[in-house]
């Protein structure tokens, strides 16, 4: 896909089929976060992919109680260093739009209980938690949604 196409294409899902992501699919998203720029080359962050049902379950029961997450066979779970979240947003968007390309949806999720979710992951308390991304198969099609004029958020000097 040519990249203004991805960019285009890229929408909230919030309603997954169920079937399984490829373990090749998956490494190409890896490889998105990886080579995504950050703040003095530090890379400050951390990605949990959570793929077990039961832990997916536990997330949404108690930390978010979005249940469209639950339905995604995909939960990615950003974590980073306490004041980093900018680097890690960048890492997050390459993500999102890695998986637009392989025709995935995702969704970012900011609002739940992020000490629940370190709490249930394990993650250590010196991390933030700023983000969560579903991440599977759209079962829905959004369409776009309207944007601003290019004169309204570019100015050239």
């Amino acid at each position: 896909m040519e990249f203004m196409d991805v960019i285009s294409k890229r929408r909230a899902i919030r309603k997954y089929k169920k079937d399984p992501i490829p373990e090749e699919k998956l490494q190409r998203l890896f490889q998105a976060l990886r080579l995504a720029p950050s703040g003095n080359n530090r890379q400050p962050y951390r990605f949990i992919f959570v793929r077990d049902e039961k832990v997916r379950r536990e997330i949404v029961q108690r930390a978010c109680y979005q249940d469209f997450l639950y339905d995604a066979p995909v939960i990615m779970v950003a974590c980073c260093e306490p004041g980093r979240s900018f680097d890690t947003a960048i890492a997050v968007d390459h993500l999102v739009l890695a998986a637009t390309n392989e025709g995935l949806g995702t969704c970012w999720v900011g609002w739940f209980d992020r000490d629940a979710v370190k709490e249930i992951l394990g993650i250590e308390c010196n991390m933030d938690v700023p983000i969560l991304v579903p991440i599977g198969y759209p079962d829905e099609s959004p369409p776009a949604r309207p944007r601003k004029t290019l004169e309204e958020l570019v100015k050239v000097m």
